[in-house]
């Protein structure tokens, strides 16, 4: 009779070291932020950084997206500024969300799976995401870095804790929130694409950028 009682205190030990181990790495780049001068205290920046990370949002209009980027930005910077989305206009029903700031790969990950699964909404949205990885980012090995990528959320997903990411050269990956390393899959969960624009599309010149708050609510 011992032995389930001994087997599920070494599951919940190794749990608990994930989540530490978890937790320590998100401090760590925290603090390492902050050494390098960026936004803290609810102060921007003091430059842009150049990046091409985009996410198309559909499904939603514009007050249900300021409510739900609202809600992410507040649970995300209430340390320091890691997450300055700028929000553009395309239709009534489909926005651009771009980052003149940057933000780390994790958090552009978790921000489209969140677009996706909202907390508080009965349904689900769709918003999906792409970049030209790096090697320094989470997840990333010399095979999938520096390779343009997009970052989905599958249409057949039920577990709500990760996204899927197609290279450019079509390798494909989930990545899980809860682990460090990306699993490599078989077969794409859907194949790369370009875009619809880009990040300095002209098209999106002109556009109304959608004001959203993206200090602690």
């Amino acid at each position: 009779m011992k032995h389930p009682y001994l087997i599920l205190a070494i599951i919940l030990m190794i749990t608990l070291l994930l989540i530490f181990d978890r937790l320590e790495l998100r401090t760590r780049r925290m603090r390492d932020r902050a050494e390098q001068g960026e936004a803290s205290d609810g102060m921007l920046p003091r430059d842009k950084v150049p990046n091409d990370k985009l996410i198309v949002a559909e499904g939603m209009h514009e007050d249900l997206i300021k409510r739900i980027i609202r809600d992410f930005c507040g649970w995300h910077n209430r340390e320091m500024l890691q997450v300055i989305p700028v929000v553009t206009r395309i239709t009534d029903q489909q926005f651009a969300i771009t980052f003149p700031y940057d933000v780390s790969f994790d958090i552009f990950c978790s921000f489209i799976n969140y677009l996706n699964y909202p907390k508080g909404y009965n349904r689900r949205f769709y918003a999906m995401g792409w970049t030209t990885t790096r090697l320094t980012d989470l997840w990333m090995t010399a095979e999938s870095a520096g390779k343009q990528v997009l970052l989905f959320v599958p249409d057949a997903d039920r577990e709500y804790d990760h996204v899927f990411m197609t290279t450019v050269d079509q390798m494909g990956y989930q990545l899980g929130f809860s682990t460090e390393m990306a699993l490599l899959l078989e077969h794409p969960a859907r194949p790369y694409c370009t875009p619809p624009f880009t990040t300095g599309d002209l098209d999106l010149a002109g556009r109304e950028t959608v004001a959203v708050s993206f200090g602690e609510t």
